[in-house]
Order: C-alpha cells, then sequence, then structure tokens
C-alpha cells in the first residue's frame, strides 16, 4: 500500500479491511494488475457474488465519506 499513499490511499483507509482488499485486487493495485472478479473471490476465499457485494459496498462507502466532484480533484480528474 505504500505505492499508494496520498489522496487515494487515504480515501482506501478509510474502508474496511475487506472493502479495501477487494477493491486493491479489482483495480490492480496491489500489483499493477486488475483482477477478475472471478479471481478476486477466489483469492479471497468467498463467492463471486460476495466479492461482488463487497466491492459495492466498497464504493457505496467511498462516495459517502468523499463527494465525486472532490474525488475527482483527489485524483487529478
Amino acid at each position: 500500500m505504500a505505492a499508494l499513499a496520498g489522496p487515494l490511499g487515504r480515501v482506501l483507509d478509510r474502508l474496511p479491511a475487506t472493502q479495501r482488499r477487494v477493491l486493491e485486487l479489482r483495480m490492480g493495485l496491489a500489483d499493477g494488475h486488475p483482477h477478475s472478479l472471478a479471481d478476486t473471490a477466489r483469492v479471497m476465499g468467498i463467492g463471486m457474488t460476495e466479492a461482488r457485494e463487497i466491492e459495492a459496498r466498497a464504493f457505496e462507502h467511498i462516495r459517502e465519506v468523499v463527494p465525486l466532484d472532490r474525488l475527482g480533484k483527489l485524483l487529478g480528474s
């Protein structure tokens, strides 16, 4: 997670560990390679439905904590 220092790291740090890990895997933040939902579920030892629900909750949590316009500025968009 050291590579994610700064604004993105601070946003991810606000998530519960499971949500953060799912997003790290899905978006390739952990190793530079985005993982499919199936791969993420396998690595996490959970079903695909659960992985999808965790991912959705993570994005919902991010939207609650950081308004989208502010998130875009944090990420340089």
